[in-house]
């Protein structure tokens, strides 16, 4: 027994569970996105911070040198700093056939560094050392951490191995690590950490302030990354990809309620002529989104978690050491709960507000969806042939309703718009360099000689043929690039080539083997991260599509059901409904690839002030949305078609 008219919402809900469970579906996609999406950022955002730490080797913000007692001070009592530490260079020693010179840092620094470290830990006192891993062959024979050297008189314990650095293999001058507790003032440089929650143009205009420009090194890189906001050009981008998500949301909900009030126009009529008001019509439709939002929202979520679950053991699968992505914001949750439920209400209002001005007697009579039109004669030759007529009634039925057409396609026109916007976004990553290219070569060779002839290079690349973990030797103009065999025996390869041709000839090498391991890592996390998010996109796009199509073609079974009463058969209804599909595919896919080719130029003119990168038509993206466009479609209306075809003609008809 119905004891209050807001029931009737509820028991539309339950009596109508199919088409419940796919309006439920498109709002759990939209929670599901906005999450996602934010959630993706997130994750993104801390592996592009990670990256650029290893790649820099140092986490400060800022480095100021010769500095004086009064700005040291400034800093220690500003309170938007976070830490500070201070780091030195000593003088520079012989250490076998390199050099090395000295670094020294107390413990707030030695924080700071820790992304220079390759192996073992950094110093905690003066009597032990991290140095450069190619180094150690300079040392003695099968020196490893933990065994003892001297330098100038003093015994160092070597603890740590830092990262390989290409310079200080060229200049054959390696880096020493200690630790140093007392500095002098002006002593080296001060090391900064600004405080996240800070205003970090503030700071960094107060610390310009205070020193000259030829004496302050800021780590851009880093604090574009930690801060995106305080950049124009990628909040500009930012602006532009949540704009297309909330209103792609916006818009997939509205077309979901929209048809849902269309098809029960009738059952609005029938209250409006017992007495129901127009406020109470709109109160039963709010209930309705109201309660299905509250269904979705936490199924949303869960798929959001899900997916980045996912995303993790992919990074574990692929990588020993992978980045930790499901990080669990739950402010981008509660904002993206917010967001859909807004989004689910605000979508509705029309809907509802439409349901509330129908006229009861149009509505009773079934004639709000007649629409009279003037009968034109066709000439075309074409439809008139019998395998055509179908693809005429097809296009008669999409003239007719432009409003079930407007509906329809806006689905798919948001999708392709998201699917080509968030290509280009990955065409920005890659061919704005986000991150530096590995070498090509494992090791790399410089033949240090004067006159350098071509004997002396043929004598040297026969040589390292004959090493035993070159796999391959290719020459250069003075220099030879050599891939190894076994890529963790890059250090006692190193060595040998010192024994055998540095003996014979001054050479440089190069160990190019834990820097490219790092940068590949790098690539390959922005790649799984940039696709991953791709194929999200993609999947929750189709399933729109998918979503959008199937209720609209349900909506309309005792339509067909009176088509096939009057003598049309199951096969041209059939092609009927496909032909209408494609329609709707080859339309929408067509606009929304215009529209977003807009969006994808506009995104490049925002990026264009911060990324080098140059605009051009994405040609394979464009070409992915009409296909995958078609096939959508097509595939949308095989299961209402199976629905439609088990239909009882006589039950059909007689549903209200």
């Amino acid at each position: 027994m119905i004891n209050s008219y807001k029931q009737l919402g509820s028991r539309y809900l339950k009596g109508n569970m199919k088409r419940t469970i796919l309006t439920v579906i498109g709002i759990v996609l939209s929670v599901a996105l906005i999450s996602t999406i934010g959630l993706y950022m997130k994750g993104s955002q801390l592996s592009l911070i990670e990256n650029i730490k290893k790649l820099n080797g140092v986490s400060f913000h800022v480095g100021i040198s010769d500095y004086d007692e009064e700005i040291l001070n400034k800093i220690r009592f500003n309170p938007q700093i976070e830490s500070f530490g201070l780091m030195s260079e000593g003088d520079i020693f012989p250490l076998g056939e390199a050099s090395v010179q000295m670094n020294f840092a107390d413990h707030h620094a030695l924080n700071f560094l820790t992304y220079s470290l390759l192996d073992g830990k950094l110093p905690t006192n003066a009597h032990e050392a991290a140095i450069d891993s190619w180094l150690i062959p300079s040392i003695k024979k099968d020196f490893q951490l933990g065994d003892s050297f001297e330098l100038e008189g003093k015994t160092y314990q070597l603890v740590g191995l830092l990262k390989n650095n290409d310079s200080t293999q060229k200049d054959k001058m390696g880096r020493l690590l200690t630790y140093k507790s007392e500095f002098a003032i002006g002593e080296g440089r001060i090391l900064i950490e600004i405080n996240q929650r800070a205003d970090f143009n503030e700071v960094l205009d107060e610390l310009n302030s205070i020193t000259e420009d030829n004496n302050i090194a800021i780590n851009t890189d880093l604090i574009r990354a930690l801060k995106p906001e305080s950049d124009q050009s990628i909040l500009a981008i930012l602006v532009v990809v949540v704009s297309i998500v909330v209103i792609m949301t916006i818009i997939v909900i509205y077309n979901t309620f929209q048809i849902s009030v269309v098809e029960r126009m009738k059952q609005f009529g029938l209250l409006r002529s017992i007495g129901a008001t127009r406020k109470q019509i709109r109160q039963i439709v709010m209930k309705e989104a109201f309660v299905l939002a509250v269904i979705a929202i936490p199924i949303g979520i869960i798929c959001s978690l899900l997916a980045l679950a996912i995303l993790q053991t992919i990074f574990l699968i692929l990588l020993e050491d992978g980045p930790d992505v499901f990080n669990i914001d739950w402010r981008i949750l509660l904002i993206s709960s917010i967001l859909t439920l807004i989004a689910v209400l605000v979508s509705s209002y029309y809907p509802a507000f439409f349901a509330s001005r129908i006229s009861p007697l149009l509505a009773i009579s079934s004639r709000l969806s007649i629409k009279k039109e003037r009968i034109k004669k066709l000439n075309n030759k074409v439809l008139r042939k019998p395998f055509s007529f179908p693809l005429s009634m097809a296009i008669k039925n999409v003239k007719r309703n432009k409003n079930r057409y407007v509906v329809t396609i806006l689905s798919i026109i948001i999708s392709s718009v998201l699917f080509i916007t968030f290509s280009s976004l990955m065409n920005i990553a890659f061919t704005s360099k986000l991150v530096n290219d590995p070498s090509e070569s494992d090791l790399t060779i410089y033949l240090q000689e004067e006159n350098n002839v071509s004997s002396k290079n043929l004598e040297v690349l026969e040589h390292l043929k004959l090493i035993e973990n070159v796999s391959k030797v290719s020459e250069q103009d003075l220099s030879f690039e050599i891939e190894l065999k076994d890529t963790k025996q890059s250090l006692a390869t190193v060595e040998d080539i010192q024994k055998t041709i540095g003996k014979k000839h001054s050479i440089i090498v190069v160990n190019n083997f834990e820097e490219n391991k790092a940068k590949n890592e790098d690539v390959l996390i922005i790649k799984v991260l940039v696709y991953a998010f791709i194929v999200v996109i993609s999947l929750i796009g189709s399933l729109n599509i998918f979503n959008t199509i199937t209720i609209s073609i349900l909506v309309r079974r005792k339509e067909l059901a009176a088509l096939k009463s009057i003598g049309m058969s199951q096969r041209d209804l059939k092609k009927m409904i496909i032909y209408e599909a494609l329609i709707y595919g080859f339309s929408g896919s067509l606009q929304g690839i215009f529209y977003g080719c807009i969006l994808s130029y506009v995104i490049y003119s925002a990026a264009s002030g911060h990324f080098h990168v140059e605009w051009s038509i994405p040609y394979n993206a464009c070409f992915i949305t009409f296909a995958a466009a078609l096939l959508i479609s097509y595939l949308s209306v095989l299961l209402p078609l199976r629905r439609i075809r088990q239909d009882n003609i006589i039950n059909t008809i007689r549903e209200e």
